[in-house]
């Protein structure tokens, strides 16, 4: 292989590596706002389903709920939104 081409390669792989490296965790630590939501206990901690929830992330996550049985602001462990509902485990106060 000529050396201007493999020089031309590796700068091609640099220019398209370097945006990976600004690019975050996969959702780690993210937040949502629910209109709705209740609150279930679990043994020491609580779950949240959620209505109307717009936001992004899957673990460390804090949902603000505004109203319902789960109204505040909550910091969970882990969660799942599809279509604006919202299911949270191993929550606690935030």
């Amino acid at each position: 292989m000529h050396p201007t081409r493999r020089l031309a390669i590796a700068l091609a792989a640099g220019t398209l590596a370097v945006p990976l490296l600004s690019t975050p965790t996969a959702h780690a630590a993210g937040s949502y706002d629910c209109f709705f939501g209740d609150r279930t206990t679990a043994a020491d901690d609580y779950q949240i389903s959620g209505n109307s929830c717009d936001g992004a992330g899957y673990s460390d996550v804090v949902i603000t709920v505004l109203s319902g049985s789960a109204a505040g602001s909550h910091r969970c462990r882990t969660a799942f939104s599809w279509n604006g509902f919202l299911s949270a485990n191993g929550c606690r106060p935030a």
